[in-house]
């Protein structure tokens, strides 16, 4: 059972897993943790238990998957591929020079090593945050097009919330956030007006004021996987002698071209095959994936989002796993076995020792 296995996945940890099924958006599993016993919430002693939850400092009460908010990391990264390809700041072809890093006017983006240059397929392969610091500096920068930074950064936030970032989804659950996206007159206020495209630079390697939920990054692997569009994310699957809200058989387009999608599927596939995300290649399927590694004050957030098969897929995936390091350390090898079990029914012997493992491994936190 995938809602099972989710959970399972996340015991010792903080963090969320959320799946859902491209073709309808309908949500396939979506677990938090810490949880609790619901059974604790019956009784005479309810009241007490629930006391004692909302005072724990691990906030079990909390669904992470659609209340935390979190910077969404590398994953961002495709969200700005696609709008650098629609607003012509990168094409296909153009590459940047990546010497570990990001390094213009003293300011610098570490990198890890890879070739350099580097063009759009590899770069979201071995996710270089240089290329994607290069493009959103090249579009926040044109003034000739837009006339102004301010203009140029409505455009950017525009593209960010049609893609599903920045405000509530609509999911038919209580207490969903809206996560963060800065927009032109944030940064007016914080840098007195005196601000450019280097001055807002971490946005582009989803790190800065961006927040996101666990649910807004697995939809956007579900849009990646549509090539550009999205249903309102739902847990409903049907309702005896009734309808389901029109609202959830809606498409939403993102204004980016199908065929801008294409060159993203290609790089996150070969993320899988062999770049960041090796850890996701399930045997039978071309699986596409994203890894994130998201800085934050402790040590990092663990993010992946991936969906399969690549060609009519039939699921997309993320998970975040608070300080649990690079995205390849937790995030990738949760997110294939969340897809094996989905697709195949079963997980494999190999998978279900591999799934042990991560029930097994606790992280220790502070609280």
């Amino acid at each position: 059972d995938l809602q099972t296995l989710a959970e399972r996945l996340l015991e010792g940890k903080k963090g969320a897993i959320v799946a859902i099924e491209p073709s309808t958006g309908e949500v396939l599993c979506m677990a938090s943790a810490p949880t609790y016993d619901p059974r604790t919430m019956i009784g005479r002693d309810r009241g007490k238990n629930h006391m004692l939850l909302e005072k724990d400092p691990k906030r079990p009460l909390l669904n992470r998957a659609i209340m935390g908010t979190y910077p969404p990391g590398s994953t961002f990264k495709i969200t700005q591929a696609l709008t650098g390809l629609q607003e012509g700041s990168i094409d296909t072809h153009i590459a940047f020079p990546c010497h570990h890093g990001f390094n213009y006017k003293g300011l610098h983006v570490g990198c890890h090593g890879h070739a350099s240059p580097i063009n759009l397929v590899p770069a979201i392969g071995t996710s270089c945050n240089s290329y994607f610091c290069w493009n959103l500096f090249r579009l926040l920068s044109n003034k000739r097009k837009y006339g102004s930074v301010q203009k140029a950064m409505t455009v950017w936030k525009d593209y960010m919330v049609r893609m599903g970032y920045g405000y509530k989804l609509g999911i038919d659950l209580p207490g969903e956030k809206r996560g963060m996206i800065p927009n032109a007159q944030y940064y007016d206020k914080a840098y007195k007006g005196s601000w450019n495209g280097l001055t807002v630079i971490s946005i582009a390697i989803g790190q800065g004021e961006v927040t996101a939920t666990p649910l807004q990054i697995c939809n956007l692997a579900a849009t990646v996987a549509n090539r550009g569009y999205f249903y309102t994310p739902h847990v409903v699957h049907a309702i005896q002698n009734g309808s389901i809200d029109p609202i959830y058989r809606t498409k939403h387009y993102t204004g980016v071209d199908r065929r801008w999608y294409e060159y993203c599927v290609a790089g996150m596939r070969k993320a899988v095959l062999d770049g960041t995300c090796r850890a996701a290649n399930l045997p039978g399927y071309e699986v596409c994936g994203k890894t994130g590694t998201a800085q934050n004050r402790g040590h990092d957030h663990s993010v992946f989002m991936g969906f399969a098969p690549m060609s009519n897929p039939r699921i997309a995936v993320s998970v975040y796993v608070e300080n649990g390091g690079f995205g390849n350390v937790y995030g990738v090898p949760i997110g294939a076995l969340i897809m094996e079990q989905y697709l195949n029914g079963h997980l494999s012997k190999s998978s279900e020792i591999k799934a042990q493992h991560f029930q097994n491994m606790h992280i220790k936190y502070g609280d």
